[in-house]
């Protein structure tokens, strides 16, 4: 049985409040922001290559990272759809997983080939805000060795969509990213954000509050899945 220090709920709390400590402190502050910047950089190359484009994400030790990705190219799109290919083969057995293989093996390679490059650019922060679902759902849904895990897996969890979402709220008063980089956050959204508007040709404020709403349901969102988990352990 864990120690009642260790329980999921009190987790999540003790990991809120760590962020501002953590962000004085250098150490913590500079592991966690490489961490949340390795996340950020890979979600832009995982969607990239979904979309048939080849990427390689970079990150630097000294701060800040970029993802680049070619043209796509529909051998990428063949390629990737050889996985659910073969997990409809490997499930033949389970005509529901089966079935659901090969529906998305069917259905992939149009909606690879035909998605927009603002998938890849959207991909940063939609993975930096599903990785934080996922940091709750292992503090509320996974048994640990280290109990003491749970708020390190909180932290970051809340350390990505404050980041994000801190950001997004600075940006809502000036769109030009000049108060972010003044405030000392991590500003490796706000580019991201310009090219998604110029794409979309959405207001500003309606591509930040889409932002705001992902940072807002990562985790509670995480939270559920967490507890679903658990209790059908139980």
């Amino acid at each position: 049985k864990e120690h009642r220090w260790a329980h999921p709920a009190l987790a999540v709390g003790v990991g809120l409040l760590a962020v501002p400590v953590l962000k004085i402190l250098w150490i913590p502050n500079y592991v966690f922001n490489f961490l949340t910047t390795f996340t950020h950089e890979c979600g832009h190359a995982l969607f990239a290559w979904l979309t048939g484009r080849a990427s390689l994400p970079t990150v630097s030790v000294a701060g800040g990272g970029v993802t680049v990705w070619s043209d796509p190219h529909f051998s990428v799109v063949l390629m990737i759809d050889l996985i659910p290919i073969f997990l409809a083969w490997r499930s033949r057995s389970n005509k529901l997983a089966c079935g659901i293989s090969a529906g998305v093996a069917v259905l992939y390679p149009v909606v690879g080939w035909f998605g927009a490059e603002m998938l890849p650019i959207a991909g940063g922060v939609l993975t930096e805000c599903l990785g934080a679902a996922a940091c709750f759902y292992v503090v509320f849904g996974v048994d640990l060795k280290r109990p003491f895990e749970r708020h390190l897996y909180s932290a970051w969890g809340w350390w990505m969509i404050i980041n994000r979402g801190a950001e997004s709220i600075a940006m809502k008063h000036d769109w030009n990213s000049t108060r972010v980089y003044e405030s000392g956050l991590a500003a490796g959204l706000t580019e991201d954000l310009h090219r998604a508007q110029e794409m979309l040709g959405w207001a500003p404020s309606s591509v930040l509050t889409v932002v705001l709403v992902m940072c807002a349901v990562a985790m509670p969102a995480g939270v559920l899945a967490g507890w679903v988990a658990r209790k059908r352990r139980e």
